[in-house]
């Protein structure tokens, strides 16, 4: 009993040397990231405070390592580093630092990648670019505060992210979450938009179901309901001709299938469906002759017309005349002007060998 007692002090006391030593490891490494920020070279200041985190032992000593990592980073302008920074200090040491302004500052890093932002992994290598993590601080960010302020166009440039890396689902299921949980937002406008545009692109693929095209029609609907003034209106309504053309395409091509087969009962059923559900889209007239074809009892009504779709207008504009310099073309052009690299002066002659009209001519002819 004595000698099992002995070994447990002797092992408190072992850890505690221990313990020590990690922390004056981690002051000797602090010390070092000091000196380097005193010559402005943050990187290294970064990389001295990690190691300090690393080796302490004290939990205070851990996160204000971290913290002061993560300023010295965004000075390197390291945003990827400076971002594991502040997803260590949530995860790992909360209520150390303001959990508000560490997730705003996860937007912010996200924002500057989306805009083209990229680390330099070696700063003596400044044309090798870091990889893009947009979507992985974004998700973090919306992880740890899902209903901030900038909440709204992180999870609409999220769901173009998305997009962009062909990943279709998880954009559509992140421009549904956009319009649901921020309904009275721009984002959420712009994300039903692209809800539409994606689920438009998706259908004309041709899904053997039919589940994008249903769901293109429910998102066509949502977004006509919900802004019936909208400028993009008239682009959601001839996408929904589109699709329901889509659909009626492919249940004739059903019918035509079970005809070839023999099994014109249940081709009926298709061609009765198009004709019924889709009258004014585009294979409608041929379902009709197929099951006029069948079924000798069907009248086709006299006076059908073909399919035709919805035409679109568009307004002729002149662009507005401006005054800019005249370049001339050398001589062996036959006096003309080279175009259209400026636009000409108001009234200057078209063959550079006449002479052109005075500025008093101009003003003249102006008045």
């Amino acid at each position: 009993m004595r000698k099992s007692l002995a070994a447990l002090v002797f092992a408190i006391m072992l850890s505690g040397s221990w313990a020590m030593a990690g922390d004056a490891e981690a002051n000797a490494e602090l010390a070092k990231a000091l000196a380097s920020e005193k010559e402005k070279d943050y990187r290294s200041a970064g990389d001295f405070y990690m190691a300090a985190q690393l080796q302490a032992d004290s939990p205070a000593i851990k996160s204000n390592a971290l913290l002061s990592a993560a300023k010295a980073y965004r000075a390197a302008g390291l945003r990827g580093k400076e971002f594991d920074c502040i997803e260590r200090l949530i995860k790992g040491h909360p209520g150390k630092f303001s959990f508000g302004e560490a997730v705003e500052r996860e937007y912010q890093i996200a924002d500057d990648y989306f805009a083209g932002h990229r680390d330099l992994p070696f700063s003596w290598l400044p044309f090798v670019k870091d990889e893009d993590k947009s979507i992985e601080i974004y998700e973090a960010a919306l992880k740890n505060a899902p209903c901030a302020a900038s909440a709204p166009e992180a999870r609409l440039r999220l769901g173009r992210l998305y997009l962009d890396a062909g990943k279709a689902d998880k954009a559509i299921a992140c421009f549904k979450e956009t319009i649901k949980l921020h309904p009275d937002t721009s984002a959420a406008k712009y994300a039903s938009l692209e809800l539409c545009n994606t689920l438009l692109q998706l259908s004309r693929r041709g899904d053997g179901d039919g589940k994008y095209s249903a769901l293109a029609l429910e998102a066509f609907d949502q977004f006509s309901a919900n802004y019936p003034k909208a400028t993009e209106k008239g682009w959601v309504d001839r996408s929904r001709v589109e699709v329901k053309n889509v659909i009626a395409k492919r249940i004739n091509g059903l019918a035509e299938y079970y005809h070839r087969m023999g099994k014109d009962e249940v081709a009926e059923r298709y061609l009765s469906q198009v004709i019924k559900d889709y009258p004014h889209s585009e294979p409608v007239n041929r379902s009709e002759d197929l099951l006029a074809q069948i079924d000798q009892s069907y009248n086709i009504a006299p006076g059908r017309k073909a399919f035709m779709p919805e035409p679109r207008f568009y307004k002729n504009a002149q662009l507005p005349s401006q005054e800019s310099p005249v370049i001339v073309v050398p001589e062996n052009s036959d006096g003309k002007w080279l175009l259209p690299i400026r636009d000409l002066k108001y009234g200057v002659k078209s063959d550079s060998r006449q002479e052109a009209p005075s500025k008093r001519n101009l003003n003249d002819e102006a008045l």
